[in-house]
């Protein structure tokens, strides 16, 4: 008599998976017809509607599966994809290798449990939707809201952000990219040293926003959170105040500490100054968007500096004596 099995090795169902606030059920329906794999999955604020079908690719090369299936965001459905390996699965959430990564290992979990679980994901999920249905974000950091953001359904959002190292000198209008659990919003904004825009990712599952330094994470990139909320026209203009006089005060730190050693660096001689077209190439990358004069004095070369274009964390003007 032959035996009718799931065919998918080293895996035994149920499944219960949890890891990073996520929960996972898997399971399976034996048949000598073939068997049908069903996924539920609860996050904070995404999720699939109860259990649902999950298509399954098998890897080449590796006893480990893809499952596909249909999930719920606050902007819609999507489709997650979950690589599952024996006992441990990984969930990615995000557009970039290795970013907004869910990993999952079996747990045991009563039914009562699981369900509590569900139902507040569901609970979130709701309130996801509703926070983009009315589409205005605060972007917050650790010290508080230095931005915000308001979509307009299929037009670019409307963004502001204000604080020491990124100013938009007024609310502008942006180009939105889709990409995954992405949206990817690009606007003008300073400082601007080569007509380059600035750019956020916003993922929409755990509403986190990053500024993204490259097509792979690298540590350093700035991140916030989208808030529910706006701001009045008073508090934008004196967010902005605060942002400026914060990036004037790490300008000038920066400009007179590396003054010195820039005079130093350009002293060969007597009398005689290097101009930065002469000098190591990283000296011009470090003041990009300023205009440098050095000038020869009878203790060393002065540095006068001045910013190309006056903006955003280019607004230092002054002579610095070595």
């Amino acid at each position: 008599m032959l035996a009718c099995t799931t065919g998918i090795p080293g895996v035994e169902f149920p499944l219960t998976l949890v890891g990073d606030g996520v929960v996972a059920r898997v399971t399976a329906e034996r048949g000598c017809q073939g068997s049908g794999v069903h996924v539920g999955l609860w996050g904070p604020g995404f999720g699939t509607d109860g259990d649902v079908v999950a298509s399954m690719v098998q890897e080449e090369e590796d006893e480990a599966f893809w499952l596909h299936f249909p999930v719920k965001t606050g902007l819609g459905e999507a489709v997650a994809a979950m690589r599952l390996q024996g006992s441990v699965a990984v969930l990615p959430l995000g557009s970039r290798p290795g970013e907004f990564e869910v990993h999952l290992a079996r747990t045991d979990m009563d039914d009562a449990s699981l369900e509590k679980h569900a139902s507040d994901s569901a609970a979130q999920l709701a309130k996801e939707v509703e926070y983009w249905k009315q589409g205005s974000f605060l972007l917050v950091s650790e010290r508080g809201p230095v931005g915000e953001v308001r979509f307009r359904g299929d037009q670019g959002p409307i963004v502001s952000v204000h604080d020491e190292w990124w100013l938009t000198p007024r609310p502008v209008e942006s180009t939105l990219e889709s990409a995954g659990a992405e949206l990817l919003v690009t606007f003008e904004a300073e400082p601007s040293l080569k007509g380059e825009g600035a750019r956020m990712r916003i993922h929409v599952p755990s509403r986190t926003v990053v500024v993204p330094m490259g097509p792979v994470p690298i540590e350093g990139e700035r991140s916030f959170r989208l808030e529910p909320g706006s701001l009045t026209d008073e508090a934008r203009k004196e967010a902005m105040t605060e942002a400026i006089s914060s990036a004037d005060q790490l300008e000038q730190a920066f400009v007179q500490s590396l003054a010195p050693k820039l005079s130093a660096a350009a002293s060969v001689q007597e009398g005689k100054c290097l101009q930065l077209p002469q000098m190591a190439e990283e000296w011009s990358m470090m003041l990009e968007g300023y205009d440098v004069q050095l000038i020869p004095t009878s203790q060393g070369c002065s540095v006068g500096i001045e910013p190309s274009r006056p903006q955003h964390g280019r607004r230092y003007r002054g002579v610095i004596q070595p």
